[in-house]
């Protein structure tokens, strides 16, 4: 009899082992990072941005970090979490909040703080003890400094991270953005002003060609695509121009400060020009093997 009782509460036992292990497994992490991009209308001076903006939940919290090189040196910026695309006409859209009905400050949005060093790097990151819902984390933005002034507080936020530099919450005007790195995507509909409809069904990140003063940021952008694709990808442009394909003689006219998308089957193999015609401005080369 007592064998039987002490057998019956090993697998008492057993069971509630099993149980908690199962319940730990939902705090399991799950990171998201993008890398980050000039945008439409860029100011000058960050030819060489580049780095990397991740969101990691943990344990039912949200860590969030940018790290970045190739900003002004010796410049206070701040980094915000938002809730739209990259691709949006507002780049990155409303700040995140945890609760859409609360304050502007931490904790109820993630802020992160920063000063570049001498050689233009920068790197933050902070965290909060809540977590950023599946699928809201939209992309983190960087802005141009204006002051040397920033808040004093940096905490949580979370779908896109915007990065400012001399970000002052009083101010009337926010400063210029300068680039955006993709996480999730954001949340397209959450504004009027969200993803053209042309790229919202293309699902993934959409390549992107960003015009700055009729020119294309970091130089001509090189896609390749295997017979059978489909080529995607856009053009956002701070001029307005006609965007055309060369080879599939496919053509749009993107207006100054708007973004055009482009959806075709690769049915033509061979390398291609794109340009902004107007301009004779070569934005793009696409290469279709066999």
């Amino acid at each position: 009899m007592t064998y039987a009782r002490k057998l019956v509460a090993g697998l008492v036992a057993l069971v509630v082992a099993v149980g908690l292990a199962a319940c730990g497994s939902s705090d399991e992490s799950n990171t998201i990072s993008g890398e980050f991009e000039l945008v439409a209308g860029a100011p000058s001076g960050y030819g060489d941005l580049a780095g990397e903006a991740t969101l990691e939940r943990s344990g039912g919290g949200t860590t969030t970090s940018v790290d970045l090189s190739g900003l002004e040196p010796d410049t206070k910026y701040v980094a915000h979490l938002h809730v739209g695309a990259c691709a949006t006409a507002d780049p990155g859209g409303e700040h995140f909040k945890f609760d859409p009905a609360g304050s502007d400050q931490p904790p109820n949005e993630i802020h992160l703080e920063f000063r570049s060093d001498a050689d233009g790097k920068g790197a933050a990151e902070t965290s909060s003890d809540q977590e950023v819902p599946q699928g809201s984390a939209g992309s983190v933005v960087l802005h141009q400094a204006e002051a040397d002034h920033m808040t004093a507080a940096a905490a949580s936020e979370a779908e896109t991270v915007f990065v400012h530099a001399g970000h002052e919450h009083e101010e009337a005007a926010a400063p210029a953005k300068i680039a955006c790195a993709e996480l999730e995507g954001g949340n397209a509909s959450a504004s009027e002003g969200g993803r053209p409809p042309e790229s919202a069904s293309m699902g993934g990140k959409v390549p992107t060609v960003v015009i700055r003063n009729g020119e294309p940021v970091g130089g001509v952008k090189e896609l390749e695509y295997n017979a059978g694709d489909e080529i995607r990808f856009e053009v956002s442009s701070d001029v307005a121009d006609e965007v055309h394909v060369h080879g599939y003689d496919l053509s749009q006219n993107v207006p100054a400060g708007g973004t055009v998308s482009f959806d075709f089957p690769a049915e033509i193999e061979g390398i291609f020009e794109v340009e902004l015609e107007g301009r004779a401005e070569q934005i793009m080369e696409l290469r279709v093997n066999p």
